[in-house]
C-alpha cells in the first residue's frame, strides 16, 4: 500500500509530499484520528478531513469508532492490502453488495443495486438485505414506506470480506436422537 491514494487537489510537489507523509502517518499508525495525521504531518484538521474523507471513499481507510452521540470523535483504521483488493468490481452480485454494505454506513437496496460492477435487479438486493436482516447481519435503521421509499439498513455483524449466502442444505434429521446429518450432494 505505497503512496497516498488521494491526489487531486494536490498538485505541487510540496503538496503530494504531505500527502505522502499523511500516508505514511496513517500506516504507520494503523488506528488514527484526525488530530494524529494533523500533527504528524503540521497541517489543518479541515485539509486532514478532506484527505481522510477521500481515502474512506476509496477504501482505504474504515471508520472504527466515533460519529455517534457521545462519542464525537471519529477514530479511523487503515485497511489491510488484502482486503482493498477485493474491490467492487470483482466477484459476483453478492459479493458486491456484501463489500458495499461493509464500506457504507448506511445503505438501501437501491444503493446496492447502484454500486454494483455487475447488474443487479434492485429486487434482487431487497432480497438478499431481507435474508441478512433474517439472519441478525443487519438492522432496520428507517423503515420503508410502501411504493414510495425503501428501507434504510446498517450492518451490525460484519464477519469479514466473504459474503454471507443463503445456503439449501441436504441432510438427515434424526428426531430419535435430536442430531442433524449433512449428506453429500450425490446423496451418500
Amino acid at each position: 500500500m505505497s503512496g497516498s491514494p488521494y491526489k487531486a487537489p494536490y498538485k505541487s510537489a510540496a503538496g503530494l509530499a504531505i500527502l505522502e507523509a499523511a500516508w505514511a502517518s496513517a500506516v504507520r499508525l494503523q488506528q488514527f484520528g484526525y488530530a494524529e495525521i494533523a500533527s504528524a504531518v503540521s497541517i489543518e484538521i479541515k485539509r486532514v478531513m478532506q484527505i481522510v474523507l477521500a481515502w474512506e471513499t476509496e477504501g482505504k481507510v474504515r471508520l472504527i469508532r466515533g460519529s455517534n452521540r457521545g462519542r464525537p470523535r471519529k477514530i479511523f483504521e487503515v485497511v489491510p492490502e488484502d482486503e482493498v483488493k477485493s474491490a467492487p468490481m470483482m466477484g459476483d452480485a453478492v459479493d458486491q453488495m456484501w463489500l458495499t454494505m461493509r464500506k457504507f454506513k448506511s445503505f438501501g437496496p437501491v444503493d446496492l443495486a447502484a454500486h454494483c460492477a455487475v447488474t443487479v435487479p434492485v429486487e434482487d438486493a431487497r432480497t438478499y438485505c431481507r435474508t441478512l436482516l433474517a439472519a441478525g447481519y443487519l438492522r432496520v435503521v428507517q423503515k420503508a414506506v410502501p411504493g414510495q421509499k425503501e428501507a434504510i439498513y446498517r450492518l451490525i455483524r460484519e464477519t469479514g470480506s466473504k459474503a454471507p449466502r443463503k445456503r439449501r442444505v441436504t441432510c438427515i434429521l434424526d428426531d430419535n436422537l435430536g442430531t442433524v446429518v449433512p449428506m453429500s450432494e450425490d446423496g451418500l
